[in-house]
């Protein structure tokens, strides 16, 4: 195991710090309650116009194999962004830009999101009303690595299993959908049972 800090091992891009008004359809803004464990969490996602998405990329662009750290509600949660995500920072989150030839982003996230570094960004956040981690913080965090080759194996295991998860969830969420719509026929609009 190699230990190294996190700014070693990827570009770290802090969010524009301006509130971008929500226009309800273009580009995701990626707020701190969209970033969750794992993935993004883009349902009721705040979204920007095309020229809103330039200003706040203009440090860094958002890409596949991306994380994004939550700095603070909740402090530490990370995010990797998956293939066709294009996606633009909101307020109090962090771009990480892994450089691949160090790091595979996959074994990262899940890295990020370990009890033992969860733990020590809780510890580190501060702030009377609101937790929260500041940059320097997260530049300076230790990471222990195993081989590249090792983590490649851990990252797409993990990644694998959570790809899993998602689908499970995306499932239940439709036999949701199809049995309230299946009480409401039933039990609202009292239409016949059919076989």
């Amino acid at each position: 195991m190699e230990e190294m800090i996190l700014q070693d091992i990827c570009k770290i891009y802090d969010c524009p710090h301006t509130t971008a008004k929500d226009e309800g359809v273009g580009i995701p803004l990626v707020r701190t309650p969209n970033v969750g464990k794992g993935r993004l969490v883009l349902t009721n996602v705040h979204r920007v116009n095309s020229d809103v998405y330039k200003k706040r990329t203009l440090r860094a662009i958002p890409e596949e194999d991306d994380i994004i750290i939550a700095r603070e509600a909740p402090v530490g949660n990370a995010a990797i962004i998956q293939k066709k995500q294009k996606v633009c920072l909101g307020q109090r989150v962090v771009l990480l830009k892994p450089n691949k030839a160090l790091v595979d982003p996959n074994f990262l996230v899940y890295y990020l999101l370990s009890n033992e570094v969860q733990h020590h960004l809780k510890i580190h956040a501060n702030g009377a009303v609101v937790a929260h981690l500041n940059v320097a913080d997260i530049r300076n965090l230790s990471v222990c690595l195993p081989s590249l080759c090792e983590q490649k194996k851990i990252g797409k295991s993990l990644k694998i299993i959570d790809d899993k998860i998602e689908l499970n969830r995306r499932i239940n969420d439709n036999l949701e959908q199809q049995a309230q719509a299946l009480f409401k026929s039933w039990f609202v609009d009292f239409e016949p049972f059919k076989d």
